[in-house]
């Protein structure tokens, strides 16, 4: 059995499964999981890389090496289930998903996003340009940090975090 994703290709079973899995991990709003998997099959049905965060953190955590937080040198590990590195989906799931994450991956929303970048709320937004998606990236995830020093650092109001921009919240997330 296979799930068409556009007009020439499909995912089999396990492809269902494994993109669920990266659902579950991305998003816990009902809302938004059928969002989530249609930028993820938009990037597919494009040949864009998926660049899911969840895929990162679960290739460095299978190899002991996740810290809490993803850096941009953590984007750049080397494993088949790094999504920013390698394209289509990893090797198989990165966890097991639920009900409503596999009806998301068969089923997703008939968008043309092919971005999203976390609010910082749970939530996320989403986008279907990198321009948009930048510009969101900033929004979200640049500005709310740049006055707040990180531990054992002082304030810089001009300073840039080292992580915003590119994990953030995958697909160009």
């Amino acid at each position: 059995q296979s799930v068409r994703h556009d007009a020439g290709s499909s995912l089999g079973l396990r492809e269902v499964v494994t993109l669920a899995s990266i659902i579950e991990r991305e998003t816990q709003s009902a809302a938004e999981r059928a969002l989530v998997a249609a930028v993820y099959h938009n990037r597919l049905t494009r040949g864009m890389i998926l660049q899911a965060d969840p895929t990162v953190i679960y290739a460095l955590a299978r190899a002991g090496s996740y810290k809490g937080r993803l850096s941009r040198q953590d984007l750049r590990f080397d494993s088949a289930y790094n999504t920013y590195r390698y394209a289509g989906l990893p090797p198989g799931p990165i966890g097991s998903p639920g009900l409503a994450a596999l009806e998301a991956a068969i089923n997703p929303a008939a968008v043309d996003f092919l971005f999203f970048v976390s609010r910082n709320d749970g939530t996320h937004a989403f986008s279907r340009t990198p321009e948009e998606h930048n510009d969101n990236v900033y929004r979200f995830q640049v500005l709310p940090f740049r006055d707040k020093p990180r531990p054992g650092k002082t304030a810089n109001p001009r300073a840039r975090p080292a992580d915003a921009g590119e994990a953030s919240g995958g697909s160009g997330h």
